[in-house]
């Protein structure tokens, strides 16, 4: 056997060995194939229709192009005769597919056509139909004007059209009023169709530089290409009110925008309603008739119920957690920071939400087979995961009633923001007041928090010195109750606490020796536990984080921490964000997770905690080497 002979028996080994997705990649990559002589057999097959080789299929279109209206025989996989015709139309030409008893209108196949002005009015065409971005443009049109194109070449520009937003909504739309969406339809990998979906990432590295680079270059182009549809498909980027106040609405005609927020009212899915409602508000000096549209959404907001299986915010939650996780697990984004990701995936998620409302899809049962088929967890690792970076955003802020949450603080900035301008003085009413009561409170509190996008911003304000003076007292105290870290743990998130502030925290717990009187029934120690583990991780305070996991093995071994290992997973990995530096950080996640491998004593809860563990792994393979000891301990002992 020679040399080539050998590489070949290699390659296919290889290929056969490899996971789908990972061979999938490779048979998709020009210069894998062309490297390793790799040959492809594919086929086209159609709807409820024939199995056709593909480079028989485009041959006979290209004959038939040649010879219009003319009957092209054909042979399909199963040996079934067929005749394939091309008439012109009034636009474009148009395909038809015929047996003895069937007759298949075909996708217009123009761009394999021999004349080059065919090829050229059909792409014009369809790439001002799509918004297709001018560097894409420009590239294939000059590929369209030279030779005709190969049957690779053509797969190519075809995967490329079927990956601008325009292409995807229709196919997904499609696909859900047949009945038959899944998983790869309403969820694109290729990271090109998000870049058109929400601007190119390019050089940024923060969500300002992001907004600068990505999105006002894409508002700017959907504007120039159509202003109503334009200005839908840019209401789906508004996951943060940065972005909202990049959209202008002087383009559109009053007409259009009557037409547009009519529609948003009744059929918008909660981004773009939200954006919308930033949009009017920030614009009521020029436009006062959208404040009537703007109200009834956020009456509409307001009234939501987010535990109400049919809420906005419930459909929102499932979707993105089903977008993002199989953005992980095709691991697009690997090289993004975490705001990009979630952008992406909050902005398709609405999208689909977009094509489930107007295909008049019942919801509860979109959302009844997103749960059956995607529960979420790959979303909440790959969370836990991402607080190293951005440790200001938790998964678990992706609940409905977050959301709910969050909407709520947005429109109130908005409105308070936009005072001046708004002539009824009812906008703020319409808003609910912070009631003293449980859920008023706890309504303002959430509204408060940040963002998906805000994980690595940190607030400008102080802790206000009153605050600061009632936790120096509370945590200097010779008695440490749970609720003495209360009002610290509360403030993380909406303050600029610093290290030092939080080695108070650290500094309690050393003083007392890791015991804590729980003055508060209620209280759990878990409950504790996360929120100093959130406080040491938002501060990057890893003397916090070193003292909790002192506290937490006391804990353990005086049996007063009762949660699944899975819970103290969860803990290790927030407290672990403190490291900032990623070698630190995984030896420090490596380390907490050999202390519960060692301390579980059921095996099923042992099989559980090793499957997160591997999950941790394939996420981030940095966890690899600090992670085997937890590993090989809990497979010895649920094996």
């Amino acid at each position: 056997m020679n040399k080539f002979d050998r590489e070949q028996v290699c390659v296919d080994a290889a290929l056969n060995l490899l996971p789908p997705l990972l061979r999938d990649s490779l048979l998709h990559d020009k210069n894998f194939l062309t490297r390793w002589h790799v040959m492809t057999a594919t086929s086209i097959t159609f709807e409820d229709g024939p199995t056709f080789q593909r480079y028989q299929l485009y041959d006979g279109v290209r004959t038939a192009i040649r010879e219009i209206e003319s009957q092209i025989p054909i042979t399909d996989s199963e040996g079934a005769a067929w005749e394939l015709s091309v008439r012109p139309k009034t636009q474009g030409l148009a395909f038809t597919l015929r047996s003895a008893d069937k007759n298949i209108p075909l996708m217009d196949y123009s761009a394999l056509a021999e004349d080059s002005n065919i090829r050229l009015a059909w792409f014009d065409n369809v790439a001002r139909e799509i918004n297709l971005e001018d560097d894409f443009f420009h590239q294939w049109r000059a590929r369209m004007k030279g030779a005709p194109l190969g049957d690779n070449d053509f797969a190519e520009l075809t995967e490329e059209i079927e990956s601008v937003p325009v292409s995807v909504f229709q196919r997904i739309k499609m696909s859900l009023r047949q009945g038959g969406a899944d998983i790869e339809t309403l969820v694109p990998f290729r990271r090109d169709y998000y870049g058109h979906l929400v601007g190119f990432l390019g050089s940024a590295s923060d969500v300002h530089g992001y907004v600068d680079v990505g999105v006002v270059p894409l508002v700017d182009r959907l504007r120039k290409w159509n202003s109503v549809k334009g200005f839908l498909l840019s209401l789906l980027a508004c996951s943060t009110s940065d972005i909202s106040e990049t959209i202008p609405i002087d383009h559109l005609s009053r007409s259009e925008l009557t037409h547009i927020y009519e529609r948003l009212v009744d059929y918008g899915d909660p981004i773009s309603q939200i954006g919308a409602i930033e949009v009017a508000l920030n614009n009521l000096n020029k436009y006062p008739e959208l404040e009537q549209f703007a109200e009834k959404m956020i009456k509409n907001f307001v009234a939501l119920t987010p535990e109400n299986d049919s809420s906005h915010f419930t459909l929102l939650s499932a979707m993105i957690m089903m977008v993002a996780s199989e953005l992980v697990k095709k691991r697009t984004f690997k090289d993004a920071p975490p705001f990009y990701r979630k952008q992406a995936a909050i902005a398709h998620a609405s999208l689909i939400i977009r094509a489930i409302y107007e295909s008049s899809i019942n919801p509860v049962n979109v959302l009844q087979w997103v749960n059956e088929n995607n529960p979420g967890h790959i979303f909440y690792l790959q969370g836990l995961v991402d607080l190293r970076a951005e440790p200001r955003w938790l998964p678990d802020f992706i609940c409905a009633e977050q959301l709910h949450a969050e909407f709520i603080g947005r429109i109130r900035n908005s409105v308070g923001k936009n005072k001046d301008k708004i002539r009824s003085m009812t906008l703020d009413k319409v808003l609910p007041e912070a009631e003293p009561d449980v859920a008023g409170i706890k309504l303002l509190f959430n509204s408060m928090l940040p963002g998906p996008l805000e994980g690595a911003i940190f607030p400008r304000l102080p802790v206000p010195e009153y605050i600061q003076e009632e936790i120096t007292a509370t945590l200097t105290a010779e008695r440490l109750e749970s609720n003495s870290f209360a009002l610290l743990v509360n403030t993380a998130l909406h303050f600029n606490i610093s290290e030092n502030q939080a080695g108070l925290a650290a500094e309690a717990l050393r003083r007392v020796k890791y015991s804590i009187e729980n003055s508060c029934v209620e209280t759990r120690p878990v409950e504790l536990i996360e929120g100093l583990a959130v406080l040491a991780a938002v501060t990057r305070a890893t003397g916090l984080a070193d003292e909790l996991r002192v506290l937490m093995r006391v804990m353990r071994r005086s049996n007063r921490f009762t949660e699944t290992p899975d819970n103290e997973i969860r803990i290790a990995m927030v407290a672990a964000a403190s490291h900032e530096d990623i070698e630190k950080w995984a030896l420090f996640s490596g380390e907490w997770m050999t202390e519960i491998a060692f301390q579980c004593s059921d095996k099923e809860l042992a099989k559980n905690s090793l499957l997160q563990l591997r999950r941790l792994v394939q996420i981030e393979p940095a966890l690899a080497r600090h992670f085997a000891r937890a590993d090989a301990a809990l497979a010895a002992f649920s094996g």
